[in-house]
C-alpha cells in the first residue's frame, strides 16, 4: 500500500511540476526553466538527505556509468514536458507522459532490461493498455 501511495504522490508531484514549469518556461524560456528546475530539485533531494542522515553516499561507486544517463534524461523530460504543456494542455500532455510510460515500460520489462526478472503480460493487461491508449484519443477529440 505504502507504494501505492508514493507512486500517486509523484504523479500528483509530477503533474505539479509539468505545470509549474511551463509558467517558468514561459517567463524565462524553456531550457532555462529546465535547468532551474534540475539546480532546485537537487538543491531539495541533497537536504532531504542530509535530513535524512543517509549515509549511502559510498555507495555511488556502484552505479553503472550507464544509468547515469537518468540526469540527462530529466532535462529532456523537463523541456519535452513544457513544450507539450503549452501546445496540449496539461491533461493531455499528462496522460500521452503517462501512456509513453506505460508503453516503455512494458517492453522493458517483458525484455527483462535493466537487470530486471523478464515479465510476461497476460492478453487482459494488454487489453487494458489499449483501452488506456483509447482514451487518450478521446481526450484529443
Amino acid at each position: 500500500m505504502r507504494g501505492v501511495l508514493l507512486a500517486c504522490l509523484g504523479g500528483i508531484f509530477l503533474t505539479l511540476q509539468g505545470t509549474a514549469n511551463a509558467a517558468i518556461g514561459g517567463s524565462i524560456g524553456t531550457w532555462q526553466a529546465a535547468t532551474l528546475t534540475q539546480g532546485v530539485g537537487f538543491v531539495a533531494a541533497l537536504v532531504l538527505a542530509l535530513a535524512a542522515r543517509d549515509r549511502t553516499w559510498r555507495n555511488l561507486k556502484r552505479v553503472k556509468p550507464v544509468y547515469l544517463l537518468g540526469g540527462g534524461f530529466a532535462a529532456f523530460i523537463i523541456f519535452s514536458n513544457i513544450t507539450a504543456i503549452h501546445h496540449n494542455g496539461a491533461a493531455l500532455t499528462v496522460a500521452a507522459v503517462l501512456i509513453s510510460q506505460i508503453a516503455v515500460t512494458l517492453l522493458i520489462e517483458r525484455a527483462g532490461g535493466f537487470g530486471k526478472k523478464r515479465v510476461r503480460y497476460a492478453p487482459s493487461q494488454w487489453v487494458g493498455f489499449g483501452c488506456m491508449m483509447l482514451g487518450i484519443v478521446f481526450l484529443t477529440l
